[in-house]
């Protein structure tokens, strides 16, 4: 039996239709029958978020062309989709005054929603394992991540689609008043300059501004924008709000989550489980914080772990429970490298996680295509 990710085959699974194939767990166990019907989306993107298998020769057995072709989709295709994204809101943040950047932006936003719903664990994988010393693309890399984990959290929260799509393009342009000087700042290893701190404060109004001149009229949209580093109470800018909104709140807490995960000038990466906590402490407790960080997982995929075994892995998805995700030993319990990873169930007591790694412990060159096919 040859298992791969459900992720791989997502796009065939529709509500309300039996299962073509059945659902795995990671040793191949068969957790749904074939011909079982989930009725609801929702059911469907559990099981994805659970890090299930399928065994390929059963897949292509259930449609001998469409799926087989599916089955051979590999990574490659999830890594490209995303740099093109890259590239097109790079582009896009250079030009707000494009008559077609308006058009352009929402097709981006519906296809990266897209994206990110069925290939979860991955596309948190490469958030965590970005390298952010390319920092001439820095602005585009964390707009991208901001409007991803924002998606996935607002999902896990129910908010309409509707809702969602606005938040992903609030996302993807709140610093479009700022994107030069943002990528500066990521390779500056000296504070903000005075006229540099002055646009900073000024950007997200700045950035309102551009999107209504090109035609948003999406009031929800404009406002998250304009109110991402407002604070509760009056400790944010530029307004010192007192009781800024819902979405703007979501994404500063990303925004503030995303850049723990991100190593820059002057500034090291922290290890996840810092990183959430740090989170949690700083929005004292809020109810948002909460949901992304519930929605990543303690281990989120991509974080570097220690295993009862004394193997050295790295988490590639999430579990049934936080404290219980899918890795890949990356070491044998004596330090040396595997021939190729090999995946292993942290449920289980002998292979369960015991610490938390910083990536300058980890020498391991780590192969997503390998991870993922």
């Amino acid at each position: 039996m040859q298992l791969i990710s459900l992720d791989q085959v997502f796009q065939i699974l529709k509500p309300g239709v039996p299962l073509p194939f059945g659902v795995r767990d990671a040793a191949g166990r068969l957790l749904l029958a074939k011909g079982l019907v989930l009725h609801d989306q929702a059911k469907l993107l559990e099981l994805l978020n659970r890090g299930m298998f399928v065994d390929t020769e059963e897949v292509k057995r259930s449609a001998p062309v469409r799926e087989s072709e599916a089955v051979q989709r590999p990574l490659e295709r999830f890594s490209s989709r995303w740099d093109a994204f890259l590239r097109k809101l790079g582009l896009l943040l250079q030009a707000p005054g494009d008559p077609s950047f308006l058009k352009q932006v929402r097709e981006l936003v519906v296809q990266m929603a897209g994206c990110t719903d069925s290939c979860t664990d991955q596309m948190i994988f490469l958030i965590v394992r970005h390298d952010y010393s390319q920092t001439n693309r820095y602005t585009e890399v964390h707009s991208l991540h901001v409007a991803a984990l924002c998606h996935l959290v607002s999902r896990r929260l129910g908010w309409s689609d509707a809702r969602r799509l606005s938040l992903i393009g609030a996302a993807l342009t709140m610093n479009l008043g700022m994107a030069n000087l943002q990528a500066k700042l990521a390779g500056q290893r000296t504070p903000p300059t005075l006229p540099q701190r002055k646009e900073i404060e000024a950007h997200p109004l700045v950035s309102v501004e551009l999107l209504r001149a090109a035609g948003l009229k999406d009031e929800e949209w404009l406002l998250a924008v304009a109110q991402h580093h407002e604070c509760p109470g009056g400790g944010g800018y530029p307004q010192q709000m007192q009781e800024p909104g819902e979405m703007s709140q979501l994404i500063r807490f990303v925004d503030s989550f995303t850049a723990k995960h991100s190593a820059r000038a002057g500034r090291a990466k922290q290890p996840a489980q810092q990183a959430a906590r740090e989170l949690y402490s700083q929005s004292g407790g809020n109810p948002l914080a909460a949901a992304l960080i519930k929605e990543c997982g303690i281990y989120p995929p991509g974080c570097f772990v220690k295993l009862a075994s004394g193997e050295t892995a790295v988490v590639t998805r999430r579990g049934v429970t936080a404290k219980e995700p899918l890795v890949a030993a990356l070491t044998n319990a004596q330090g040396e490298p595997m021939a190729r990873p090999v995946q292993r169930d942290t449920a289980q007591p002998a292979r369960a996680i015991v610490a938390t790694l910083a990536d300058k412990d980890v020498t391991i060159q780590v192969s997503v295509d390998q991870l993922y096919s």
